[in-house]
Formats: C-alpha cells, sequence, structure tokens
C-alpha cells in the first residue's frame, strides 16, 4: 500500500516548500504543526495537531512525515522523537525525502522548478562569475544541484545573523536603511542588537497584522517610517495574500488588495547606504522600480534570491548591470535547505 505523505510545519514558508510536492503531482494528505487550531488550510490541504484525534493509529502506521521546517533553530531530532512517540512511523528531513524521491521515482521535487536552469546555463555561468569567494561559489552550486537534482551537492553552514552575517564585512556603521518586508521590525532589532547605529529607516510591509507590530517596534525609533505598501517595479495595486508571518506575498489569489510603490518614485533623496529585499519573490520588480536610486546612491544591499527560480542568476545580473564591475557579490543561506538564501551585495 503506498504510504500517505504528511508535511511537518506550516509556518510562513509552506506554501512556498508546498510547490515542488504540487508540480511532481505528489498527493499530500495534510500538514502537521502545533500550532494548528490557530491557522487556515494551506492551498486547499488540512493542517492537523501531530496528536489530532482525525488521524487514527493506522493512518499513522502507513504516513511518511515529511519535515519541512526551514528555522535551524528548531530541534528536528526532538520533534522527530515526540512524532514517533504519538505513533508516527517514519520521520525523513526534507532534503533527504528530494533525494530518495528522485533516486526511486526520478522526481525533481525540491522548491524550485529545475527546468529554468537548465534552460538558461550561459547566464547561470554569468551570475556565478560574479560571486567573490569560496563559500559563495560552494553554495551557488549546491543550490544548483539540489534543485536539478543533476549531481551531489554539499552544502556550506547555514550561516548565523540573517543580514548582519559575521563572516562578511560590516555594513556602515550608522545605517540609513530601506528595510522591504519589513516584517515586525525584526531586521532593524537586529541591526541594533549588532551595534549598528540607525541613522534613519524606511520599512515597508503591506500585511496588516505585520504592519500593526511593526509600528509598535519602531515607535521609539527617531527618525523612522512605516509605509503599509508592497514595494514593485512601478505604483499599482495588486492582489495580496495575508496571513500575518512571514510568507505573505503578492498573489493572484489574494484575500485582500494592496498599494505597490516603486522605491524611485516615493522616497527618491534619501540617500540609503543599505538595502533589504525580502519580498516573497517581488525581488526582481522592486529592483527594477529602485533602479535609479541604486545608481545615484550605491548602496550596499541584502536581497533573497530563493523564492523564484530565476532569482539566483537574474538577481546578481541585474544589478551587475545597475552598479558595474566594482562590486563584490557574496551568497550566504540562513535555513535549512536553499531556504533564507541571501544575496550581498558591497559596491567599491
Amino acid at each position: 500500500m503506498k504510504k500517505s505523505i504528511y508535511l511537518f510545519g506550516a509556518g510562513g514558508a509552506a506554501s512556498w516548500a508546498l510547490q515542488g510536492f504540487v508540480r511532481e503531482g505528489i498527493e499530500i494528505k495534510g500538514f502537521l504543526d502545533e500550532n494548528a487550531n490557530n491557522l487556515n488550510k494551506i492551498d486547499g490541504i488540512p493542517i492537523y495537531l501531530p496528536n489530532s484525534e482525525e488521524i487514527d493509529i493506522a493512518t499513522k502506521a502507513n504516513s511518511k512525515v515529511v519535515f519541512m521546517v526551514m528555522n535551524p533553530n528548531v530541534q528536528e531530532e526532538e520533534i522527530e522523537k515526540r512524532m514517533l512517540d504519538l505513533g508516527w512511523k517514519e520521520f525523513i528531513s526534507f532534503e533527504d525525502f528530494v533525494n530518495k524521491e528522485y533516486k526511486n521515482n526520478g522526481k525533481r521535487c525540491s522548491m524550485l522548478d529545475p527546468i529554468p536552469f537548465e534552460k538558461n546555463k550561459n547566464f547561470v555561468q554569468e551570475a556565478r562569475s560574479l560571486l567573490s569567494d569560496k563559500d559563495s561559489l560552494k553554495l551557488f552550486d549546491a543550490f544548483i544541484s539540489f534543485c536539478c537534482q543533476d549531481k551531489i551537492y554539499d552544502f556550506p553552514a547555514i550561516s548565523k545573523k540573517p543580514y548582519f552575517p559575521l563572516d562578511l564585512p560590516r555594513w556602515s556603521e550608522n545605517l540609513r536603511i530601506i528595510d522591504c518586508g519589513a516584517y515586525s521590525g525584526d531586521t532593524i532589532l537586529s541591526a541594533l542588537d549588532n551595534k549598528y547605529k540607525i541613522e534613519s529607516c524606511y520599512c515597508f510591509e503591506p500585511d496588516p497584522v505585520n504592519f500593526s507590530k511593526l509600528v509598535k517596534t519602531l515607535k521609539t525609533i527617531s527618525n523612522s517610517s512605516c509605509w503599509p505598501c508592497g514595494v514593485f517595479s512601478c505604483n499599482k495595486t495588486l492582489k495580496f495574500s495575508s496571513g500575518g508571518d512571514t510568507g505573505s506575498s503578492i498573489s493572484n489569489e489574494g484575500d485582500i488588495t494592496i498599494q505597490c510603490v516603486a522605491l524611485d518614485d516615493v522616497i527618491p533623496n534619501c540617500s540609503p547606504n543599505l538595502i533589504k529585499f525580502d519580498i516573497e519573490g517581488a525581488e526582481q520588480a522592486a529592483l527594477k522600480g529602485a533602479k535609479n536610486l541604486i545608481r545615484k546612491y550605491r548602496p550596499m544591499m541584502a536581497i533573497s534570491v530563493y523564492h523564484l527560480s530565476t532569482d539566483i542568476w537574474k538577481i546578481p545580473l541585474y544589478v551587475h548591470s545597475i552598479i558595474g564591475p566594482r562590486a563584490q557579490y557574496f551568497l550566504r543561506r540562513h535555513s535549512r535547505s536553499i531556504a533564507d538564501t541571501v544575496l550581498y551585495v558591497y559596491p567599491n
């Protein structure tokens, strides 16, 4: 009998992580999450507590639980022990599942579609040539190989302190930061924890629940402003999937409508020295809407490059086309698998 598949973890990355299973026609019976009572269905798939009485012992015995939590601070071993104690018979990490599924069935079910990588090999290699250190090259190669399942890969260690990695040069000590995808203001708080002075900050967060948290966070920070807007290539209203978490994003199936803005239009003279983009797949569009700002002020940048298959090469190539050859590019990942892979740009 074919085993049912459940995914453990229904947080902000759940819809993104689900894409590969859907693409390969792998049926998912449900998500398992300790916070299930406070969550809605994900793409129509129900969310259960791990000890839910709706799932009987026989089902648990004939099911495979795939560990989908990307946060490296969550202890996989502890969760595996609890799941086995609850009667679930098989528990496997996402990376191991992906590898076995390809080996046994030829299915490539990583989050990102492998076809664009294969059709754009020249651009992929051109982007690779921009990278400035061995760890970046190693991560780039592992990222591509994991998505394509074309060769053995070896990820470098997960880097601590997202947006402020300890093994890269420090940003300017007095930050004039634009935070696109500001969530609850956690990046600004992290900057302070890392001993930076906030000279000014412009924070953009379209999710209503997150925006409320952001406003509270920044109340005590002078020269700060909060914008309840998405960041895009132009000024327009778009559908948006809200949820009060890190996975809220622009989507044609969104439950609300938000105002999106181009940075060039709304803050053209703020002279930033750091811009962060973590906007769930809208990074390429947002960069186009900030082209003049980036060209004029040459800020350092931290850009998420893992939401779309094309991000890992199109984003560095586009940035390079704006700022020219005098720059350093580094890749670091801050979560499990390819999640939270960030491109760090240091214009010279």
